[in-house]
């Protein structure tokens, strides 16, 4: 048995336990009801019943013996008619047999008179039976009920005693048949069995909860563990964000180096082994029932180091543990079907902070990241106060999402051939409290990955939808990430804004081809689904980033926009020429069309026109530039 499984049983052990405890408890138990409703209905029912009417009797024949004595009266012929008159309306198919006995001075028992229908006793004739129950009557002078068990056709015994003087001299004494006592527990056994019915029905609904519990822990588990890796997933982060917020948890980001490079180069089969081993390695370094690694992205995992922030060697323990992480991924090289590879990775590190949610520590975590890529990757960054300006230009962003300071600027797209825009790409700026303009390089990596991120996203689509409707016969490209494709409220929102096909056939998504993307199938159903809207694509910074023709063919874009880094030394770079002229060549034969930006000199435009490009755009031709200041198309 493994370990797992050995933990599962020894988990839920207890509840099976308990389970059999219950069912022990019925099973010993219902006897014990039945005996004690058995005892009720003796006490409450059938001894009342003849009590009350057999003490009148008694009263009566204690007060006539008073003055005759006991034995001379039942001598007397007048009062047995009398008496047995009485005695007849208790005599039934319940009661076997009805007699008086007598206690005479040498501590003999004889019978008095037997009012029983069948195998009557005769006048005077010796009594043995009921020893202790006889002794009882005499010493205590009450009422006596006596249980058979031997089933002898009786059931029950009831002794009353005949007091003369406050002496015990006789007893009146009704035997219960056995058939009284097959109706009751006739009864008993209904009830028992409906007891038990109710306790397996309880049983088994106990059980069946019990092991859909059982079953739903096990599938939460598989929900909660992202199927590549067997780490946990996005969704058990968000689920359980109470338990990180209840313990103290340092927050790492761990980032694959160049890893779209594998893929690219290699596979996906590759890429998926090597995400499999990074993983491993990592667990490894660390607690298995104390920290949490998730994968958050593509190649991202975030792993949450439960810490004591309060200790001396916190801070030093935690940027050992991230170099052991480190090392560990590097120190080996990873090999797969005689693939031989040296995988390292870069981590960012947020310290536990007081007062400050998992949102913002990932986010704090992702900025360490960002600057450990900037500074060579294979690295571990901690963020710290050298990285508070990026949290100041978060704030602004905020501000400027909420006070709608978010605005678009256009920079027009021409047919250079003509002359004319035929589209106007849209370029976000942000305008601060102080009217100042802030630029997307200034302030796009910090929120990178932060619901910022996605809510400036909505802004954006806003603004370009309503230039749209303010301008029937304008066209725009409008920027979007691969993170912003992936995210379904973005392109809800998009479909939401849009309100039919012919405003959506003016609006086209560019896409970076540089920007990494994690899962290509996944990728593609959005573009299908921003088709489906009824917008077109387009490719942005194509030749940037490892472009993967397979990859452009099946999206199918309207258009390819060749990298600025490609065109801006077009004129002197013999390199920048044959991969321009590549692409060009490769777009033609799929009727892509061609832009080229970055379109900086005349002499950039003159080479751009000989490659036979025809579309483009950059400062030499016309700079961004709010609405109100141009006409448009």
């Amino acid at each position: 048995m493994r370990r797992k499984e050995r933990k599962l049983l020894f988990d839920y052990l207890p509840v099976f336990l308990i389970l059999l405890s219950i069912l022990l408890s019925i099973y010993f138990m219902v006897p014990k009801v039945q005996e004690i409703i058995e005892n009720s209905i003796i006490k409450n029912a059938i001894v009342p019943s003849v009590s009350k009417g057999l003490d009148k009797i008694i009263l009566q024949i204690e007060k006539d013996a008073s003055r005759v004595g006991l034995k001379e009266l039942f001598k007397n012929k007048k009062f047995t008619s009398w008496l047995e008159d009485k005695i007849s309306i208790f005599i039934n198919d319940d009661v076997k047999y009805a007699y008086i006995l007598y206690f005479d001075k040498d501590g003999k028992i004889r019978y008095l008179a037997d009012f029983s229908k069948e195998d009557r006793a005769r006048y005077w004739q010796t009594f043995n039976a009921f020893d202790s129950a006889i002794e009882k009557v005499l010493k205590e002078k009450k009422a006596v009920v006596i249980k058979q068990s031997d089933y002898t056709g009786i059931w029950l015994t009831l002794i009353k005693p005949i007091k003369i003087d406050n002496q015990v001299k006789g007893a009146f004494i009704i035997d219960f048949s056995i058939n009284k006592l097959q109706e009751i527990q006739s009864i008993l056994n209904r009830i028992k069995e409906f007891i038990l019915a109710v306790s397996v029905f309880i049983l088994l609904s106990i059980f069946v909860s019990v092991y859909q519990f059982i079953r739903y822990k096990k599938n939460l588990k598989k929900m909660y563990i992202d199927p590549l890796t067997q780490v946990y997933n996005r969704l058990f982060m968000y689920d359980n964000m109470d338990l990180l917020k209840k313990n103290y948890y340092t927050t790492f980001i761990i980032d694959i180096d160049f890893f779209k490079r594998i893929n690219d180069t290699y596979g996906h089969d590759v890429g998926d082994y090597v995400l499999k081993e990074v993983a491993e390695r990592l667990k490894r370094c660390i607690r298995e029932d104390e920290d949490i690694l998730v994968r958050y992205g593509g190649e991202e995992f975030l792993l949450f180091i439960k810490s004591n922030p309060h200790s001396e060697e916190y801070r030093y323990n935690i940027v050992q543990l991230a170099n052991r992480l480190r090392t560990e991924v590097s120190k080996n090289v990873i090999t797969y079907n005689n693939i031989k590879m040296k995988v390292t990775i870069s981590i960012g590190v947020a310290l536990c902070r007081e007062n400050t949610d998992i949102d913002q520590m990932i986010k704090l975590a992702d900025m360490a990241l960002y600057r450990a890529k900037q500074n060579g990757r294979n690295r571990v960054e901690v963020y710290d106060k050298g990285l508070e300006a990026n949290d100041k230009g978060i704030a602004i962003i905020k501000e400027a999402i909420d006070k709608n300071g978010i605005v678009c600027w256009f920079q027009p797209i021409y047919n250079l051939k003509t002359g004319k825009a035929v589209r106007y790409e849209s370029l976000v700026r942000i305008v601060a409290e102080d009217g100042k303009l802030i630029y997307p390089h200034q302030f796009l990596n910090a929120i990178r990955r932060t619901y910022v991120h996605v809510d400036l996203t909505k802004k954006v689509i806003e603004f370009n939808i309503r230039t749209l409707l303010d301008n029937p016969k304008m066209r725009i490209s409008m920027n979007l990430s691969a993170l912003d494709i992936y995210n379904d409220d973005i392109i809800d929102y998009l479909d939401f804004l849009i309100i039919n096909k012919k405003l959506a056939s003016r609006l086209t998504i560019e896409i970076l081809e540089s920007e990494d993307i994690e899962d290509y199938e996944f990728f593609k159903e959005k573009i299908m689904r921003i088709k489906e809207i009824g917008c077109s694509i387009g490719i942005d910074d194509f030749g940037a980033g490892y472009s993967n023709f397979a990859h452009i063919v099946e999206l199918n874009p309207e258009f390819l926009k060749i990298d600025g880094s490609l065109i801006k030394d077009i004129d002197i770079n013999k390199r920048s020429i044959a991969i321009v002229k590549a692409i060009k060549h490769f777009a033609d034969e799929l009727g892509i069309n061609v832009i080229a930006e970055y379109i900086h000199s005349e002499y950039i435009l003159r080479k751009v026109l000989e490659v036979g490009i025809t579309y483009g755009q950059g400062y030499y031709l016309k700079e961004p530039l709010p609405l109100r200041k141009r006409k448009s198309a």
